[in-house]
This record gives structure tokens, C-alpha cells and sequence, in this order.
């Protein structure tokens, strides 16, 4: 087991067993281009992450569209199958379950998606939508008890069961709609919630909502949370700590409060200068680096060396390793940020 010194934790994980173990973890996908010659090229979508998900924590993986974190998240769920590597939920392979063993791992491991408007059946009403957890993964088929347990989650979601149990998904708003896939996730009643850009599709006024619901339901029910996101925002208000991915690999981990506020990967600096600000433009200072994209061909070394100001020789011909950079946090880096002012601390 990977102790808390490698893994980027907070001291309250010291000596804690994982809940969820990531190790070595490949996926590589062949990209077909072309309508009548065809292109194949390989897609390495997850190289080589290993990650620990403690009980009871909130761990945020953050990165820009492109880097892996949804691919992550399908191979966790078991949606996905790696290429390599091992994925363990309470000490056993999630790559190797079957039968029964996979079914109790569905019902303890649940999902958001990002979508509320896609994740929902449009012609199946709430109580269906709800209740198909329960009868599937939990093995009720009482319609009076699948009645009570919807009617229980969806108030603890903040819905009226009255009111929404018989409407179809276009009869609801968006919010209600993102909290209906929040009631179908937890109606199994999961150890483990994987929510993948669960605010990306909503309003302002309904985000920090979300966001607060997650963070009740995490407290009152134990829950662990594992979310996907692009916006440090939410990762800054929910985390204990936050994984930065770019490009299929973890570049950054660590207490949340502590890689946001003196970041030791160029990336992670590069992400938290991207994040919106109340400034007038003229006020900001705006650097052009590679997009994604066009920073995806590295063959060696490391893979944000073509967007990094900091960037050596060094960076572009020998792939940093992720090593502690201070007392909690790691980082893949050859020439980390604020490693004398963590070190000082």
C-alpha cells in the first residue's frame, strides 16, 4: 500500500486503509480518421496513474477537457477495462469481478453524470427512474416499500415527492432534474459516489446548490466522493484534497487548500491563472501556450513541457516522476513551484 507520504495525504488519512486503490493504471484507444482513407492512431488516454480514495473523503481529480479524467472515472465503475494496472475496492480487483461480486460492487459504487438532460429516460417519470436501483441492486420489489424509499431519497434531495414522483424529465428544471440523477445514484444506498462534471450543464444560481447537496449527503450518510472536474472552484469548496490530471497523468496531488494556494506543478499554476476573475481586461496579462491538443504528440519527457515557461533540457528528455515536493504533496515535476516556501512551513 502506497503510505501517506506517496499518496499526497492529509494527516488525518495517516495509517487509514484505502477504500478505493489505483495502481499503474493504462488505457490506450485506437482513433480512427478519414472517411474513405483510413487513419488509425493510438490514444493514450490514462497513462500509468496510481491513486489512493480514502473513506469518507472527497477527492477532487481536476483537468482540462482531454485529459483522461471521464476515462478514469468509466474504469473505476467498471465500464471501462484497462489495458494494464490494478483498480482495488476494499482490497479486491475491480477488473476481475463477476456475477453477484459485480453487482454488490454496482450497488456500492455509483454514478452522476454530468448531463441531466441526457442521464434521464425521457419516458420513464421519477418514481421509475428512482426505483429501478432499488429493484435491480437492492432486490425490493414491494411496491408499497420501493414507494417509501423513493419518496425518502428524493426528499433528501431536496425534492417534494409529491410534486415530482409522476412528472416526466421535461417537466422538470435542470437543477431538479441533476438532483432526481443524485436520488437514482443513492437509492442503492452506495458507499462510493463517483460525480463526473455534475454542474457543468447547470445555471449559476443552481451550482453552488449542487455542490452544497453533495457536501450534506457526504456528511449525513458517510459518502465517499470522488469528483470530476475541470472548475477548481468547486474543487476548492468540496475536496480534502484534489489530483491535477493532464494529458493521462496525475501531475499533481495533495491537501487541496495547500496545492491552490502554492501550487508546485506549472500546470496546476496554469489552470489557476485560467480560472475567471473579477479583473478588467485590460488588467489581465494574457500568454499564448499550446492548446492540449497540439502539446499531445510528446514522444518524451515530460508531456506539459511544450506549454511550460519553466520548461529545461531536462524536462524534454526525461519524464519526471511524481515525488513528494513537500510534506503532503506530490508533484511531476523537474523544476516545482514554492518548493522552499512549502519546505519553510
Amino acid at each position: 500500500m502506497i503510505g501517506k507520504e506517496a499518496e499526497g495525504g492529509d494527516a488525518f488519512l495517516s495509517g487509514r486503509r484505502p477504500l478505493l486503490s489505483i495502481k499503474d493504471l493504462q488505457v490506450t484507444f485506437i482513433r480512427q480518421r478519414g472517411l474513405f482513407n483510413r487513419r488509425k492512431s493510438i490514444v493514450r488516454a490514462v497513462q500509468g496513474i496510481s491513486l489512493e480514495l480514502f473513506e469518507s473523503e472527497i477527492l477532487s481529480v481536476v483537468g482540462e477537457s482531454g485529459s483522461g479524467k471521464t476515462t478514469l472515472a468509466r474504469c473505476i465503475l467498471a465500464l471501462n477495462r484497462p489495458d494494464s494496472g490494478s483498480i482495488k475496492y476494499r482490497n479486491n480487483e475491480v477488473t476481475a469481478l463477476k456475477g453477484g461480486e459485480l453487482m454488490n460492487f454496482r450497488r456500492d459504487v455509483q454514478i452522476v453524470y454530468q448531463d441531466p438532460y441526457e442521464s434521464l429516460n425521457p419516458r420513464q417519470d421519477v418514481f421509475t427512474a428512482v426505483s429501478i436501483p432499488i429493484r435491480q441492486l437492492a432486490g425490493e420489489d414491494s411496491k408499497e416499500k420501493l414507494t417509501e424509499r423513493v419518496a425518502k431519497v428524493l426528499r433528501e434531495v431536496g425534492l417534494d415527492p409529491s410534486a415530482v414522483m409522476r412528472r416526466l424529465p421535461h417537466q422538470l428544471s435542470g437543477g431538479e432534474r441533476q438532483r432526481v440523477n443524485i436520488a437514482k445514484a443513492l437509492a442503492p444506498d452506495p458507499k462510493l459516489l463517483v460525480a463526473d462534471e455534475p454542474v457543468t450543464m447547470l445555471d449559476a444560481s443552481q451550482r453552488l446548490g449542487v455542490l452544497s447537496l453533495l457536501m450534506e449527503l457526504k456528511e449525513k450518510r458517510n459518502l465517499t466522493i470522488l469528483l470530476i472536474t475541470h472548475d477548481l472552484a468547486s474543487a476548492r469548496i468540496m475536496s480534502d484534497r484534489t489530483a491535477i490530471m493532464y494529458l493521462g497523468r496525475i501531475v499533481e496531488v495533495g491537501p487541496t487548500s495547500k496545492i491552490l494556494n502554492k501550487p508546485h506543478h506549472p500546470y496546476t499554476q496554469l489552470i489557476l491563472a485560467a480560472t475567471p476573475r473579477l479583473k478588467r481586461s485590460s488588467e489581465v496579462k494574457r500568454e499564448y501556450v499550446p492548446s492540449v491538443e497540439e502539446a499531445g504528440r510528446v514522444e518524451r519527457g515530460c508531456v506539459f513541457a511544450p506549454r511550460c515557461k519553466y520548461a529545461t533540457s531536462i524536462c524534454r528528455d526525461t519524464e519526471p516522476q511524481l515525488l513528494a515536493k513537500s510534506e503532503s504533496s506530490l508533484a511531476a515535476c523537474h523544476n516545482p513551484l514554492n518548493v522552499n516556501q512549502a519546505t519553510s512551513e
